[in-house]
């Protein structure tokens, strides 16, 4: 072979070798330019947001099952309530309510007894509020009261309830 020959041809595979080179570095650009968006954008945008609608999800069932407790509690009152005699409970131990022709007492400590567990002893403030099922509040029917009520006018009859601060 001749040299000119031999050269052309040394530039002619120089220049494909140069070529394929050029084009394995862009393949191997691409491909990495590739890989780091796919990673990028599969673990950003998906993962945080699949992330952060687990843990709503996860939010969103637990107050659910919470309501739902709340519910069925409140379906149970509800069907107490319907019963007269739990209205007649309640009424009598967190209102102090009697029905007509009854009467309330209660019950309280002698008047010696300064004990800081008793109703009425010591320091009223030093216990705290008191609530209504803490009361000894009885009940007894009066059959004279019941006739005389509906007799009397408003007024005596409120003079007769607040007969205790005489």
């Amino acid at each position: 072979m001749p040299a000119t020959k031999r050269r052309v041809k040394a530039a002619a595979t120089r220049t494909e070798r140069r070529r394929t080179r050029n084009v394995a570095r862009s393949r191997l650009w691409l491909i990495g330019a590739a890989v780091v968006s796919a990673a990028i954008l599969g673990a950003w945008f998906p993962a945080s947001a699949l992330y952060h609608q687990r843990s709503s999800l996860a939010s969103a069932s637990t107050q659910l099952h919470q309501l739902g407790q709340q519910d069925a509690a409140l379906a149970q009152e509800r069907k107490n309530l319907t019963n007269q005699a739990e209205i007649d409970r309640i009424a009598r131990e967190q209102y102090q309510l009697v029905t007509p022709g009854q009467q309330a007492f209660e019950v309280l400590p002698p008047s010696g007894a300064n004990s800081t567990g008793s109703l009425g002893g010591g320091d009223p403030d030093a216990n705290g509020p008191v609530g209504p099922s803490t009361s000894t509040a009885t009940t007894q029917p009066n059959p004279a009261a019941q006739s005389d009520t509906h007799s009397e006018g408003t007024l005596a009859r409120m003079l007769h309830a607040l007969e205790f601060w005489r």
